[in-house]
């Protein structure tokens, strides 16, 4: 899979990262997490499901979730700064979003947003998950992670 080659590029470079998950629930962790010398490379991970968990391990506030909503481009971007400021990495990894079948207060529809936040610069990434059940949703997101982590560490 594309995540060992991920895992290959951030051990090359000696490079960490850190991701604060919430639709995925600790899923792309877990793809770095299955190669030997994973320490190397992941410095932590924080899956915050909840507003609660959001709001108390990376202290985002409540009104960025008022303003925003939950499934955001800015709250994935606020994830991935927090979880890289917070657990010390050279990336930061934040992803909110729907996997369905029940949909988030304040949303329409199964989506992704993705934030990786690498050299003072956030790229945001979006997905549209509607046609799929959640096993495939959660799979999906973590795959276009990892895609995009790739083109970024190239």
């Amino acid at each position: 899979m594309i995540a060992k080659q991920v895992f290959d590029k951030l051990l090359n470079k000696g490079l960490t990262i850190a991701f604060a998950e919430s639709m995925t629930g600790g899923a792309a962790t877990y793809e770095l997490m299955k190669n030997p010398g994973a320490s190397k490379v992941i410095s932590g991970s924080i899956v915050a499901y909840s507003v609660k968990q959001k709001h108390n391990l990376l202290n985002i506030t409540l009104e960025d979730i008022n303003k925003y909503g939950i499934v955001s481009k800015e709250i994935s971007t606020i994830m991935a700064r927090k979880v890289k400021e917070t657990i010390g990495s050279d990336i930061g990894v934040g992803v909110t979003g729907n996997a369905g079948p029940t949909l988030q207060e304040n949303t329409t529809k199964k989506e992704a947003w993705i934030s990786i936040f690498y050299k003072h610069e956030t790229q945001v990434f979006y997905i549209d998950l509607d046609q799929l059940d959640r096993v495939e949703a959660i799979e999906k997101t973590v795959r276009f992670i990892y895609d995009n982590l790739s083109v970024i560490l190239q």
